[in-house]
Parts: structure tokens; C-alpha cells; sequence
């Protein structure tokens, strides 16, 4: 057969979509200066006489990719039919591949550079043992092959090409079955070559013969730095810094970008002091998009995609879409998804995402990546202390946030200032907290911290996150009272089968009930904040304090709580002492948590109920009780108002004055003459007009039932039961 015979057609254009997979779509006269150069470099003293340039779109830019060696023969192929060949060119006219595939000349040196336009086509090439190969592949991807081929024993083919030319070791194991290997990867930074989804293209060097690693490093323009790669790659040496060559297995190569990355997470594992831990050990399922059922939030959370994105256990919270990011469900009682937010949101937890992604492709299934991936995580009661530790820490942050505020805003505050300073030297307990939360809430934790049963304590806790979202959704719906008089709320998103269940309410039902009302508020928050609104409360009341009743993250906190509750209720069986020691630590997790979200908003926005009181000059005077604490003997201040405050009624008042805000009647504080201690009852089932009361921490009278109209109308009002009940 003569050198160049072009032979029947075996192989066929395809039109299919993956045809950039693999290749590079770039003008050949743009190849960087530092590709010609290093290439010379490589070639100096190894006395090569023949090079094939075998794609060359427009043979006039041949000149451009000369190299400075005097070679004696100078073979390109082009498609154009019109082409003149330059001075000292052999050019063939006609297709790559076929043209390849009739020649029987051998070559020093090849040169493939990516041509404007491939695509992909199926053919065969014949293996080292001559037994045929069938592919389908990017045209261009073919022509590498295939002129490798035609190389002589010692020679080199250089190839530009994208890092997926390398993915899953595909090409490098055809490589071996052509009885070529690749002998080095390296990344090019430089301007001219258009990225593949951020990576960097690559030069490869492929010879004949076999090799399991080859050489990554980094082409740059400087030649210092080229001499040594070609230094390092001679005596097969790491060079200093992955940049100078860094050997690695052919078939794991991804990218140097992903080497330098391994090289950052070992270091920081190192660091962190933990072992690695197999992602898929720890999660029950990993999906996109949202997952799992309501009984599931407690042990959910969302990875969004985008490593700079912080990772969230609620849905709501994500700074983009659900389908942007990873929703895994973890195994209980393994990893606290609060931890895991936290570690995720470290630089080694950002290192791990980066990599997931670099290593995501068109073809990536995300969810085996994350699977694969080996995080670093401690024992569980070491993540509890972590969690505890850290949001005492935010709570710290946040009061002295709100000290340097206040201080700023009222510059002769700063006696003030520095007392809180002080304060909050030594303030940092439980026990020091619930004095600034509100007495139905403080009293129950009053008798958490009193107890000693660890069975005990987790049942006050328990008590502790059903009022917090009781006393929530009052305050929330004393709010929105009077646009319900008129008929412009609807709790129940036009759903009747919500109606009735107030009737009896539950843990979860209060929880509903908050996150409608705050989404209500939140879309009025504006225009009500100008005070041309109903809900004119909104314009007194502390914007942080708005804030914290309308809150996702307490929501989402409390929809946890209730799980866990209804797991433990679930799964039945005697719980050892142990066992409670250990629910105990999870739901101290649950209150520390909380604690970084009520902060010490209640410091400033109180529970009061008025005492005696004077009019004149249409201003209402009032001594005021100040249910705040877990004291039975409440503090007392005078406060100012424009309106009659009712003696029998609770308000919620914003110390920096105003009105307060009468309180709908789901609660009572009650003075019982026996013991003379006030006790705080809770609304918890209404049947007919009768309305049951419990109280979490009054054991003398735990629960009692009345006639109760208010209640009665309060529920009318707001659409949350609907037929009339008997007198």
C-alpha cells in the first residue's frame, strides 16, 4: 500500500450531541507560545527528523507552529481542497482519519492541535495484537489515536486536549490496548484555549510503549520552569511543588487543579484531628431537589451545589433553588445535621465540595459522587459539644452586636455598656439565660434545670419547645388579630381539613399555625413598618425581635423537636437509664440551638400585666407587672400608653414605648390563694365552649377545665373552627 492510500470508508460522521466530549473547539494560530516552546524543548538532542501535523483546518498557519529543529521532512493533512502547501511541506489533501488510517510512514514527532469544528464518528482501529477495536468518539479524539499510531518507537505525539479527555481512564486503558501510554498531563493557564466548565485544557505527550503513571504539572511561559518539568520528567522525579511534576496513576489523573485540592484536604485532615468517614455510612438517602416527609426534618440537610453556598437543614433557608442543591437524609443518632452545616461551611468542608464538583462531569451522577466522598467527622457526643460550644459562642457575638448598637445609638449609654460588659464576663449559663425569657417560657426551664431524672428533664424539655411554639403562635396571632376582624387572613391556605384540629391542638399543629401567620407578616412587613398598616405593633416593635418570632430556622428547629418526639413515641420498648441520658444530650443540642435564635430578644419586648393605673391628659399611666423570669415575685415599672389596659389581659409590650399588644386569650396567669405562686396555663382542647388548661411547670394544679367565651371567639375569628357550638 503506498504511504498516504486512502482506503474505503469505515468510518461515518454521526450527528451526536456529545460531540465537543473530549475535544476542543479553538483556532489552530491561537495555540500558545509556551506549547511551541516547551516542545522544542523537548525535542532538542533527541536528533527526530520527521513530524506529522494530522488535522490542520488552514495549512497558511503552519509556519506559526514551526519548530526551531531542522527537520528533513514535514507531513500535513487538511481538508481543504484549495489549500497551497507552504514551503517544505509535504501537504495531503484529504480526511484525517482515513488518511491515517492507509499510512504506513512512521513519525518522530506528531503535533495535534484542536481544529475549528469536529464531531463525533464510529470506526475501528487495530490494537497492538492486532485484533480490531470498534470506537465512537469525537472525530478529533480519533485522529489522536489514530496518528499515534504511525509514531516511531522513540517518538512523541503532544495533543491539546480538555481534562474529560482523561475521565474514568477510558482513553488511557485504549491507550494500552493500542500499546501506547500517556507520559505526562500537563495543564495549560494560559490565554488562546477556552475552558471546559473552569478546567484548564491540557498538553498530553503519548508514546509508544507501557506505563501505569504519568506527569502532571503546569506549562507556564517562564522556560526556567519548563527545563525543570522536562528535568523531572526525565529522571521521573516529583518536582517540589505539583506545578514541577507530580508523578500519579494514569487511570485516577483528573486535572493538577484536583492533585493541588488533595494535597489542601490532606493537609487540613491532618489538622482537624479526625478520621475519615465514608459519606455513604452516615446517609440514608442522597437526592436532588427536596426529600423526605415532615417526620424527616430533624435529620435532613441540603448541600447546594455551589461550593461558596452555605449547606441549610430546611428548604426555606437555601440562598438558591431545591434542585440546586443535594437534600440527604442522615442516619440517626450518627451525624447532627447542625454539625455537619458547620463542618461543610469549613475551609476543609468547602475543599471536599470543590472537589465533588471538579470531578462532576455531564455524565456525573452527583449523588454516587457524594457517596464516595469521605468526609471527617467526629464521635457524636464530641459534635454535641461542638454545636454547644459553638452557639454559646453566637450568643456571645450576638449580645455584644447588640451592646455596641445600643452604645453607638445612644453615645451616654456607655455606664450601660460597660455593666452589660461585666454581665456578660460571667452570663454565659442556662441558668442566667432564662432570666431574660418570658415567665411561661423561664418557669418550665426553671424546673428542667431544678430536676435530677434525666427521664424527667427530657420531658420538661419537651414541654419547653411545645409552649416556645405555643406562646410563638399567640404572639404571632395577637398580631394579626385585627386584619382577621376584618376578614383579610386565611390560616388554613383555603385547605377546611385544617379546621377543627384546634380543637385540640398539638405540637405540630402550633408550629403550622406560626409558620402561616409569619409568612402573613412577612409579606405586610413593609408597608406595615411605614405604620399605614393594621398590625401598627409591627412599627414599635424591635425589628430583631420581629425577626426572631417570624423565623424559618425556629420553625424548622421546633418541626425537629416534634419528630424526635414522635420517633421516641413511636419506637416503643423500656428506655434505660442510659438511653435518656442520651435523648437528654440530643434535646441540650435542641435548647442550645434555640437559645442562639430567641437570643435575648425578650430583653426588650416583654410579657406584662397591668395593675393599677390613672388617667390624665389623654395618657393612660399603669403599674406593670413584668412577666419575665422564672421568679414568683415578678418586677414592677410604670409604663405609659395611649389606650385603657384591661387588668384581666396580658400584653406584650416594646420597652422603647407605644402601645402594647394585647395578647389573644389562648394563655392565663393565675395567683393560686393556696400557694400563692402565679402559674402560667397554656390553651390545649376546647369542647363546645369548655376549654381545657395545662400549665408545663404548676404541679399543685397541673390542668383544669372552664367555660370560656374569648377562647370561643378568638377561634371564630380567625376561621380555625366553623360550626357554632352549643351554650
Amino acid at each position: 500500500m503506498p504511504e498516504y492510500a486512502v482506503p474505503t470508508d469505515n468510518y461515518s460522521l454521526s450527528t451526536d450531541p456529545e460531540w465537543r466530549n473530549g475535544s476542543i473547539t479553538m483556532k489552530q494560530h491561537q495555540v500558545p507560545g509556551c506549547i511551541i516552546d516547551f516542545i522544542s524543548l523537548y525535542c532538542a538532542g533527541k536528533s527526530y527528523r520527521t513530524v506529522l501535523y494530522p488535522w490542520i483546518d488552514n495549512p497558511d498557519i503552519l509556519p506559526d507552529l514551526w519548530l526551531d529543529i531542522p527537520f528533513e521532512q514535514r507531513v500535513a493533512i487538511t481538508n481543504d481542497d484549495y489549500a497551497d502547501a507552504p514551503d517544505g511541506v509535504r501537504l495531503i489533501r484529504g480526511d484525517s482519519i482515513q488518511t491515517l488510517a492507509g499510512c504506513s510512514q512512521f513519525f518522530d514527532l506528531i503535533l495535534c492541535f484542536p481544529p475549528r469544528e469536529t464531531g463525533v464518528i464510529s470506526g475501528t482501529l487495530i490494537a497492538e495484537d492486532t485484533s480490531p477495536i470498534d470506537i465512537h468518539d469525537a472525530a478529533y479524539t480519533i485522529v489522536i489515536f489514530s496518528a499515534a499510531l504511525r509514531l516511531q518507537p522513540k517518538g512523541a505525539l503532544f495533543a491539546v486536549v480538555y481534562p474529560s479527555f482523561l475521565t474514568n481512564g477510558k482513553h488511557i486503558h485504549l491507550l494500552n490496548r493500542l500499546g501506547l501510554f500517556c507520559e505526562a498531563a500537563l495543564s495549560i493557564p494560559q490565554d488562546g484555549i477556552p475552558r471546559e466548565m473552569g478546567k484548564l485544557p491540557l498538553l498530553l505527550i503519548i508514546r509508544k510503549g507501557a506505563c501505569d503513571q504519568l506527569m502532571a504539572g503546569e506549562l507556564g511561559p517562564d522556560r526556567f520552569r519548563q527545563e525543570i518539568l522536562l528535568g523531572n520528567l526525565a529522571t521521573r522525579t516529583n518536582g517540589k511543588k505539583p506545578e514541577l511534576g507530580i508523578f500519579v496513576p494514569s487511570t485516577s489523573f483528573r486535572s493538577l487543579e484536583e492533585i493541588r485540592l488533595d494535597e489542601t484536604i490532606r493537609r487540613l485532615a491532618e489538622e482537624h484531628g479526625t478520621a475519615p468517614v465514608p459519606f455513604s455510612g452516615i446517609t440514608k438517602s442522597i437526592s436532588i431537589g427536596a426529600c423526605g416527609t415532615l417526620q424527616d426534618a430533624g435529620r435532613r440537610l441540603y448541600l447546594p451545589l455551589s461550593p461558596d453556598d452555605p449547606p441549610v437543614t430546611t428548604a426555606d433557608d437555601l440562598t438558591g433553588m431545591p434542585d440546586e442543591a443535594a437534600c440527604i437524609l442522615l442516619r440517626q443518632s450518627v451525624a447532627d445535621p447542625a454539625y455537619l452545616c458547620h463542618f461543610f461551611d469549613t475551609e476543609l468542608g468547602r475543599a471536599i465540595r470543590r472537589r465533588i464538583m471538579m470531578r462532576a462531569d455531564a455524565d456525573s451522577d452527583i449523588r454516587e459522587l457524594l457517596a464516595e466522598t469521605e468526609i471527617y467527622l467526629p464521635p457524636p457526643q464530641v459534635q454535641a459539644e461542638v454545636i454547644r460550644i459553638d452557639t454559646l459562642i453566637d450568643t456571645i457575638m450576638s449580645r455584644l452586636s447588640d451592646i455596641r448598637k445600643d452604645l453607638l445609638e445612644h453615645p451616654y449609654s456607655t455606664q450601660k455598656a460597660l455593666e452589660r460588659l461585666e454581665q456578660l464576663k460571667g452570663d454565659d449559663s442556662v441558668a442566667d439565660w432564662i432570666e431574660e425569657l418570658p415567665f411561661p417560657l423561664a418557669s418550665i426551664l426553671w424546673a428542667y434545670i431544678a430536676e435530677s431524672s434525666p427521664s424527667k428533664k427530657v420531658a420538661h424539655l419537651f414541654h419547653f419547645f411545645e409552649a416556645a411554639a405555643e406562646l410563638n403562635s399567640g404572639i404571632l396571632l395577637s398580631m394579626l388579630e385585627p386584619s382577621a376582624r376584618s376578614g383579610n387572613v386565611d390560616l388554613l391556605d383555603d385547605n377546611p381539613a385544617y379546621r377543627g384540629i384546634y380543637l385540640n391542638a398539638t405540637f405540630r399543629s402550633w408550629i403550622i399555625l406560626s409558620r402561616r401567620a409569619a409568612r402573613l407578616i412577612r409579606r405586610e412587613s413593609e408597608s406595615l413598618w411605614r405604620g399605614d398598616g393594621e398590625l401598627s405593633f409591627l412599627i414599635r416593635a424591635n425589628r430583631d425581635f420581629l425577626s426572631m418570632v417570624t423565623s424559618k430556622r425556629l420553625f424548622a428547629l421546633l418541626d425537629e423537636v416534634a419528630d424526635l418526639r414522635n420517633d421516641w413515641k413511636g419506637h416503643g420498648g423500656i428506655v434505660g437509664e442510659k438511653g435518656y441520658e442520651e435523648r437528654l444530650g440530643t434535646l441540650e443540642i435542641y435548647l442550645n440551638r434555640c437559645r442562639s435564635i430567641l437570643r435575648d430578644r425578650f430583653r426588650d419586648t416583654v410579657l406584662i400585666q397591668p395593675g393599677a393605673g390613672t388617667y390624665r391628659d389623654g395618657i393612660f399611666t399603669y403599674q406593670v407587672q413584668v412577666l419575665t423570669g422564672s421568679r414568683h415575685r415578678f418586677r414592677r415599672m410604670t409604663i405609659s400608653t395611649l389606650m385603657p389596659l384591661d387588668t384581666e389581659k396580658l400584653y406584650l409590650y416594646p420597652r422603647e414605648g407605644g402601645n402594647p399588644l394585647e395578647l389573644l386569650p389562648f394563655f392565663r396567669l393565675i395567683i393560686h390563694p393556696e400557694t400563692r405562686n402565679p402559674a402560667w396555663y397554656f390553651y390545649n382542647r376546647m369542647d363546645g365552649r369548655d376549654v381545657r388548661w395545662v400549665s408545663y411547670h404548676y404541679e399543685a394544679q397541673p390542668e383544669f377545665t372552664e367555660e370560656n367565651e374569648e377562647v370561643y371567639t378568638a377561634m371564630k375569628t380567625f376561621g380555625l373552627i366553623l360550626e357554632e357550638a352549643p351554650r
